[in-house]
């Protein structure tokens, strides 16, 4: 997790005349314990682990070790980054692609890809963002950026029927997931079930809840008695993948009338992964549309303008004008 948040969040800017300088990664074994700069050249970083070579010594670092790191990125990077923070990013895409073209690292390269998953899912372009988290998987199989795989959590926006066919039947029981939570809201859904209902026995605890969590969109008719253990499910995958699921189980207390609990459990999605976008602007508009049913006019009005101040190109901020 503290790499995820690294990569996403410390990601610090150098202008691109320091081409050439050095990289930096910022390393700390465990909380309390020293905080060591280690100065060099990114050589690889794919998997669990970042290689960097110091005057010719290579190390290779732990990615649950790293707080930050500095390198060099060309100027579209730079306004990509820049876009995609300010809410722009139909901008940030047309950016990154050129930065994707343009470099030459390849463990770079998978960094501008997630941003590009970011920035596509957050325009509704989902194939897109498909298109590079397979990229990513190609290259780096046991990959630090599954948490933002473009899962259907929402039921909003489609997927071509050709691309969620091709995922089901990959050998990657990563993409078949992606395949068959899209499937559910298509006609391709009793396919999308039979798939999850396998994955739901999976080896790897990831994929197997998360398939769990997704079989849960499809269960409209259920009790709180029957919702109850649901949390339990959501607690035992890792942090970072916990957004998706919080929303699922929401919209389920809503409709046996735990309206209270469910916004708590909404809100935990900008809390806790603010980075989610998509699942952001979509826990805003739910949240936002509870409390005016329940005549919180005012606490409603204020999530909707943080909604459509910090996610003007969502579907969802959309929504507030139609």
């Amino acid at each position: 997790m503290r790499l995820f948040i690294a990569i996403l969040l410390f990601v610090f800017y150098l202008p691109a005349s320091a081409i050439g300088q050095t990289d930096l990664v910022v390393t700390q074994r465990e909380p309390g314990s020293p905080i060591v700069n280690r100065k060099g050249t990114i050589t690889n970083w794919i998997g669990d682990s970042l290689t960097i070579d110091s005057k010719g010594v290579e190390r290779e670092i732990d990615n649950n070790t790293i707080i930050k790191f500095e390198t060099t990125w060309g100027n579209n990077y730079q306004l990509g980054k820049q876009e995609l923070d300010s809410g722009n990013p139909s901008f940030a895409i047309v950016q990154f692609e050129e930065a994707l073209t343009n470099e030459t690292r390849l463990w770079a390269k998978l960094i501008i890809r997630a941003q590009l998953i970011d920035a596509y899912q957050s325009t509704e372009k989902y194939a897109d963002a498909i298109r590079h988290f397979e990229a990513i998987l190609r290259e780096d199989p046991q990959t630090r950026f599954f948490p933002l795989a473009p899962i259907c959590w929402t039921g909003t926006g489609t997927v071509p029927a050709d691309t969620t066919s091709r995922l089901g039947n990959s050998r990657n029981p990563f993409l078949q997931l992606i395949g068959a939570s899209w499937m559910l809201s298509s006609p391709q859904r009793n396919t999308g079930i039979q798939l999850l209902q396998t994955l739901s026995e999976d080896i790897d605890p990831r994929i197997k809840n998360i398939a769990i969590v997704q079989l849960w969109r499809t269960r409209l008719n259920v009790t709180d008695k029957q919702i109850r253990p649901w949390k339990n499910t959501i607690t035992s995958l890792p942090r970072e993948f916990r957004a998706g699921p919080y929303f699922v189980l929401a919209e389920a207390q809503t409709r046996v009338g735990q309206t209270q609990t469910a916004i708590a459990n909404l809100m935990r999605i900008p809390i806790l992964f603010p980075k989610q976008k998509t699942l952001v602007a979509a826990a805003l508009y739910r949240v936002g549309n509870l409390l005016n049913n329940q005549g919180e006019a005012e606490l409603a009005k204020s999530i909707f303008n943080e909604l459509a101040t910090l996610y003007p190109q969502t579907v969802w901020a959309k929504q507030l004008n139609q």
